[in-house]
């Protein structure tokens, strides 16, 4: 899918731009294939400092750490930590017709949803670097009390949740981000027009 994003401050820039320089812009811009994102995995994580490495179901949790997180949960506080690996996909490779360039991605404003219910959102504001045909992985770790959000869940169902989520079975299926990427250009910063939606089942553009 072509990127196509001019319009805007990116048009008011060009238009203070020389003929030539106008035309290499335009010549980068045009035909400029998508970043492409998948969350490649869920990693690292700790339901209320407990960690979920190699946690499969409720029985897999000590009798310290089940008293632990029964007391998490009757206090109203069961924070689970985790960082999700979003792999992203330079296409431009300079085949099918395609120009080989590398891409900045300047800022990637992200949701986090779980079984499809909406979390946390933020900004992920370093400059990335992805190659012509590379590609990179983003660590994205995030904090957030699940009693906020699954208020309705009982004490195993909030476990298993996480566990389904997190643990050493869990389906990173589970989980989605929606982004909205910001590219660097010789332009300027240029904003994908609608979010993109992260899954770990396929690469989206």
């Amino acid at each position: 899918m072509a990127l196509r994003l001019l319009g805007g401050p990116a048009v008011l820039a060009l238009g203070l731009l020389g003929c030539g320089a106008v035309r290499q812009v335009t010549e980068t811009l045009v035909g400029l294939e998508r970043l492409q994102f998948r969350l490649a995995a869920v990693s690292h994580a700790r339901l209320a400092g407990i960690d979920l490495a190699r946690k499969r179901v409720l029985a897999d949790f000590t009798l310290s750490e089940a008293a632990q997180l029964l007391s998490a949960y009757r206090a109203g506080k069961v924070p689970l930590e985790l960082t999700l690996e979003i792999a992203v996909r330079n296409p431009n490779d300079g085949q099918a017709g395609r120009r080989r360039l590398p891409i900045t991605l300047a800022r990637l404003d992200w949701r986090l949803f779980l079984d499809s219910v909406p979390t946390l959102s933020g900004s992920l504001a370093q400059p990335v670097e992805v190659p012509a045909a590379g590609e990179v992985l983003l660590p994205l770790t995030v904090q957030l009390e699940l009693r906020r959000f699954f208020q309705e869940r009982s004490y195993e169902d909030l476990l298993r949740l996480a566990l389904g989520i997190a643990g050493a079975e869990g389906n990173p299926g589970r989980v989605t981000l929606e982004v909205e990427p910001t590219l660097s250009t010789p332009v300027g910063q240029l904003r994908y027009p609608h979010p993109v939606r992260v899954v770990h089942a396929e690469f989206r553009p």
